[in-house]
Order: structure tokens, then C-alpha cells, then sequence
């Protein structure tokens, strides 16, 4: 049923349902792009993810300060206890501590796979693994940007682990699908950063998480969330919520999923299990019935009423962010209204009527076919572009640089699509 639920929120996403590049445990160096904004680092393939990491981890360190990443396919990592990913950032520190502290812009595509079990001696052998905490990324710098990324996968662990991030980071538009298993007793789980500061927006948690102490949906222990949900099971055995185990600030969110704790269970709640003083937890609901027992914060609504327009009304309190799920691609709950990236690439019965060049493009782009217009989409579905005269040559040197959608229509009626890495 997740699995459905995902790819329901998949195309609510606008995510490219590309072919996936699959990791056979090598490592391939970034050769696209010089890591500005205008020109990030591009990682066309698993194998230039995997050299990311031991870069980061071994090789160099803080080298990715200020620098910007743009993954351009679907990556499946492959992960089984044999085949395990190392965190980016998880590395000695012998000349300073190493982490990722640049932008990763996930482009709106999926890395699935993931395997992390930190107990496991593949992990215990191996030098590049010391850090204290665990996540697609162990440790992000305070200000590094994680945006625009589904990732799917399983981690095990006695070390505080977040789907996305052990510790820190600024998270938009992020789904996480990772069923977290942590034993520790000071370990903090969360769907998408367990510890630090981290602060994530317009984000969501799918997976199963299972914890000792500060475990929660979206965030383990402290940070700052906004217009966030949670539709994973939660576990925990002491400070434990559907969208924090402790968090200092939650706004505009809501909670589905089951709370679990125990007898002994100190804080628990089925937004957040205990805030700091002076914190606050504003416009926050959950589904009734979702905890046996909770405090003060957050509002209990109905299943109807939480798949109602007026719900989403009430959430977005003056803001434009959620919509009515009218499509049930959510299971009725609301959705991400400003995230409707709906540009997909349509796949033709002749695909090769229309050609264009380069790609990635830094100025023009060359077109080979019989075309009548081009219109160029952003991946917010917004048309930057549109053209009908001139087609052999569009000038797109005055886009940004990002992934757009470039719609055909040829002279004899067909429609063609042709996705662009713009630098």
C-alpha cells in the first residue's frame, strides 16, 4: 500500500519517471559542470554519486562549501547487506570534520536502494565509516540545501539516523520512503533529520520509524518545521510524535500515521512529544485515533474531515501551500499545491521525429525535425518559452539553469517531448 501511495505521490510531484541508473559498487568522477549556481556539478549516474561520497569522505575535506549538485536520472542504489551505501559525510576526521555543505537539488527524481545497517561489519571494516550519525547523508553542514528528492530504502542502526540526514541541513520538497530501526538508547530517528538544527519545509515521511529516544515523522530531536506530514507508523520508547519527538517550532502540518510508545513512555504526542519553552506548535492536526494518549498540541480532526476543503482551508492559514487531493492521490489528504510539477515527459510512438542538441545546453539548442512550434516548460509546468519561427535554433541562454520540458508540435499534429539540462 505505500509502495501505490508513493507512486500516487510521485506523479503529484511531477517527478520524471526515467530509466534508473543502477549502482554496481563503482565510482565515476563528476565530469559535467563547475559547481556554481549557474553551472552545478552534474551527477548523471550512480557511479558519480558513489565517487561524491568517497570524495567527501576520504579524499578531500569541506570542498563542497558553497558548491551546487544537480542529479539529472533515477538512481537505484542497489542496497542489500552485502552492497551497503556509506553516508556522505560519514568519514575520519583527522584534519577537520567532513560533511556536505553545499546545495543538492534532487531535480525532482528518485534514489531508491538505499541499505545502511551501521552494525554490520561491511560498515565495521571499512575506514571511511565514523560517524556518530546515520542518513542518506550522516552530517549536513548548518546551512547545506537538500531539495527536490524522493528517496526510498532501509536503515539499521544504533547511531541517531534520519532518512536524509543524521544531523542538520535545510530540506524543501523532500519525500521520504525509509523504514528507520534504531536500538540505541540515545538515538534519534526521524523520517527525514534526526538531530542538530535542521529546519524542513513543504516535506513529507512515508516510512516506519522505530526508535529508543526523540522519535518522530519528520524530525527526531530539535529543529524547526513547516507545512510538513507524516503518514508512517512511529515508534518509540521516550520522547516520541507523529511529526517530532522534540522540536522547537511546527506550523501548518498534519499526521496520519500511528503513534506507538510504552508503558514507561515519558513524552509522547501525536504532533510532537515534548518543545522547548517558548516554542510553538501552530495550525498542527492529526487524525484522531492515530495515538492512544497525547498532550496539548495539535488539533484531532476526522478522516472525512481531514479529506475535506475545508481542512485544507484551515491548514494553509493564509498561505497558498496545500490543495485538495481531488484526484485521491494522496488517499484524500491534501497535497502539496505549489508542487505541481506536472510537465511530463510524453513518451511517443515515434519519439525520434525530433531531435535536439546539445544536452546538457549552455546557449542554444539545435533542432532536427519537421516542426511547426516549441514551447519550453519549467518543471513548476509554468511555459518560459514559446516558439514559431526559427526552429532549427532556440536561444535558451537567458533561462536559468535547471531541467525543462521541451513541447513539440509538428507539422503533421504530433506532440513530442524532449526533456533539457539547461547549465
Amino acid at each position: 500500500m505505500k509502495k501505490v501511495l508513493y507512486i500516487m505521490l510521485f506523479l503529484i510531484l511531477g517527478m520524471n519517471l526515467t530509466a534508473q541508473s543502477v549502482w554496481d559498487g563503482s565510482r565515476e568522477a563528476i565530469s559535467s559542470g563547475s559547481g556554481t549556481e549557474s553551472d552545478p556539478y552534474l551527477i548523471e549516474n550512480a557511479q558519480q554519486l558513489a565517487w561524491l561520497v568517497y570524495t567527501i569522505n576520504w579524499d578531500y575535506s569541506r570542498w563542497t562549501e558553497g558548491k551546487y549538485f544537480l542529479l539529472t536520472t533515477d538512481i537505484d542504489l542497489n542496497g542489500n547487506a552485502d552492497n551497503q551505501w556509506i553516508p556522505i559525510g560519514a568519514g575520519p576526521s583527522t584534519e577537520s570534520h567532513k560533511y556536505f555543505d553545499g546545495v543538492f537539488d534532487g531535480g525532482f527524481h528518485e534514489i531508491t536502494g538505499l541499505y545502511i545497517d551501521s552494525n554490520n561489519a561491511v560498515n565495521d571494516n571499512n575506514s571511511m565509516w565514523v560517524s556518530d550519525y546515520v542518513g542518506f547523508f550522516a552530517e549536513l553542514g548548518a546551512n547545506a540545501q537538500v531539495k527536490n528528492l524522493y528517496l526510498e530504502g532501509l536503515i539499521i542502526s544504533i547511531r541517531k539516523s534520519g532518512g536524509f540526514s543524521g544531523k542538520n541541513g535545510i530540506f524543501e520538497y523532500c519525500i521520504s520512503d525509509v523504514d528507520i530501526k534504531t536500538s540505541g538508547t540515545q538515538s534519534a530517528s526521524a523520517g527525514i533529520a534526526a538531530y542538530g538544527n535542521p529546519t524542513v519545509r513543504f516535506s513529507a515521511n512515508l516510512g516506519d520509524i522505530k526508535g529508543k529516544n526523540g522519535v518522530g515523522g519528520i524530525i527526531g530531536m530539535n529543529g524547526h518545521v513547516e507545512s510538513c506530514y507524516n503518514m508512517g507508523n512511529i515508534t518509540g520508547e521516550n520522547v516520541v510524535g507523529g511529526i517530532a519527538g522534540r522540536c522547537a517550532d511546527i506550523k501548518n502540518s498534519y499526521n496520519v500515521g500511528e503513534i506507538s510508545y510504552f508503558e514507561t513512555t515519558n513524552y509522547k504526542g501525536a504532533i510532537v512529544g515534548n518543545k522547548p519553552s517558548g516554542s510553538g506548535i501552530i495550525n498542527c492536526h492529526y487524525l484522531e485515533g492515530c495515538i492512544d494518549e497525547t498532550n496539548e498540541y495539535g488539533e484531532p480532526q476526522t478522516a472525512e474531515f481531514m479529506r475535506s476543503e475545508a481542512f485544507v482551508s484551515l491548514l494553509n492559514n493564509e498561505t497558498d501551500v496545500w490543495v485538495y487531493d481531488e484526484e485521491n492521490t494522496n488517499d484524500g489528504y491534501p497535497v502539496f499545491g505549489n508542487v505541481q510539477f506536472g510537465v511530463e515527459e510524453v513518451i511517443t510512438e515515434f519519439p525520434d521525429m525530433v531531435m535536439v542538441y546539445p544536452n546538457p545546453v549552455v546557449d542554444n539548442v539545435y533542432v532536427v525535425g519537421d516542426v511547426a512550434s516549441c514551447e519550453i516548460y519549467d518543471l513548476v509546468g509554468k511555459c518560459v518559452l514559446s516558439v514559431s519561427k526559427n526552429m532549427e535554433e532556440i536561444r535558451v541562454n537567458d533561462l536559468p539553469s535547471g531541467i525543462y520540458m521541451m513541447r513539440f508540435m509538428t507539422n503533421n499534429g504530433s506532440v513530442v517531448t524532449k526533456k533539457i539540462i539547461k547549465k
